[in-house]
């Protein structure tokens, strides 16, 4: 299956609790590496927005995200604790960094890839 989404860690307020929400409402995941506890997570479009709210529930700060990819769609999602954006051009994206920026998100962690 394709992963779609990246978590890291360090950004979730439980690991364990969110690998066992992932498996209780089925989506698959991955470890990124056997040495690594970020995860890659196969997210469907239609099941985003089931998705962000799990993740909602557990990112640890205001700036931390995930990112969601759907190059077949040409949008990225972003879910941070607050607010979700669904990218689709130059100027959401823009949009979304200085936003995410506002939050405390260091400039050099506004690098999300995109799939526009």
């Amino acid at each position: 299956m394709k992963t779609n989404a990246y978590i890291l860690d360090w950004t979730l307020t439980d690991y364990a609790e969110v690998k066992q929400a992932l498996i209780d409402i089925a989506f698959w995941f991955e470890l990124e590496r056997e040495d690594s506890k970020h995860l890659r997570v196969a997210v469907p479009y239609p099941r985003v927005d089931e998705f962000a709210a799990l993740v909602r529930r557990y990112l640890n700060a205001p700036c931390n995200y995930v990112d969601v990819q759907y190059p077949d769609r040409q949008c990225t999602v972003l879910i941070f604790k607050a607010k979700k954006f669904v990218i689709t051009s130059a100027e959401e994206n823009e949009q979304a960094k200085i936003w995410a920026l506002a939050q405390g998100l260091p400039p050099e962690q506004a690098d999300w890839p995109m799939s526009f």
